[in-house]
């Protein structure tokens, strides 16, 4: 079939935990959409450095939520709030920072084969 579909290039993809009891408050939905507004540029279709968003309904967790993993660094983020947020766009998604204080796991560094 060769009406596969098309996608722009991307840098990160970002989600966020959506489960009741990660998220019981549904607070992840706004900061989802507060997420949008923020990267601004970084949120551009055509940029080649543009972070994708999604929305997942279970990330396997469960509590600790509202929950943000970034990939393809595999960071994942724990109580984020808007403050956190704003760190995390600024610091991780802008400057390649990630914020130490609100990481809680991360997938280990694949090492090339010699």
């Amino acid at each position: 079939m060769n009406d596969a579909p098309e996608m722009a290039p991307y840098a990160r993809h970002v989600f966020f935990c959506t489960g009741e009891y990660c998220d019981p408050e549904g607070k992840a939905p706004r900061l989802y959409h507060q997420l949008a507004r923020q990267l601004g540029e970084l949120g551009q279709y055509d940029n080649p450095e543009r972070v994708k968003r999604g929305l997942s309904p279970c990330l396997g967790v469960c509590y600790g939520g509202p929950l943000m993993v970034v990939y393809p660094e595999g960071i994942w983020y724990h109580h984020v709030d808007e403050a956190a947020l704003r760190r995390i766009v600024d610091e991780h998604l802008r400057d390649g920072q990630p914020v130490e204080e609100l990481i809680f796991h991360q997938l280990e560094e694949q090492q090339p084969e010699q």
